[in-house]
């Protein structure tokens, strides 16, 4: 009787365990595809991180300047990431904070970093982009008004 008992027990653990390595190991993979964001990961666009500077603007101490080039608005971009998918005036992006959607604006403008003006078929998966624009709807969009596409 002892001996089913002990028989019962060592597969209850090993089960357990199983079930814990399971976890970890989709944590990993979750980790890995979407990093660690504090709002998790989100398709309403970026938002302030908490004691972090807003969208747009550079960290405290300097930080990394933005990618200087004639196409560029003399100013940091509110987003950069890579075109997932462009659909009906949306634009979808894999950011490093996770994946993030924008809004075109009716008039939105794509170039180049050298300032060269390309049609929004440009825009293709993949592309390199940084987004410079406005908030929309309340502060809850992203709203596209220059589009800076980097050469791969």
């Amino acid at each position: 009787m002892a001996r089913g008992r002990g028989m019962m027990l060592g597969v209850g653990a090993a089960l357990i365990v199983g079930i814990l390595l399971a976890a970890t190991f989709s944590l990993g993979v979750y980790v890995g595809e979407h990093g660690w964001t504090w709002q998790g990961v989100s398709l309403a666009g970026p938002a302030q991180r908490p004691g972090g500077p807003p969208p747009g603007q550079a960290p405290p101490g300097g930080g990394a300047p933005p990618p200087g080039g004639a196409g560029l608005p003399p100013r940091s971009p509110d987003l950069r990431g890579q075109v997932r998918a462009l659909e009906d005036g949306t634009l979808f992006l894999a950011t490093s904070d996770g994946p993030r959607t924008v809004e075109l604006a009716p008039q939105v403008q794509v170039r180049t970093t050298s300032g060269e003006s390309l049609g929004i078929a440009a825009l293709q998966p993949g592309a390199p982009v940084a987004v410079f624009g406005h908030r929309g709807d309340g502060g809850q969009v992203l709203v596209a008004d220059v589009v800076v596409l980097f050469s791969p």
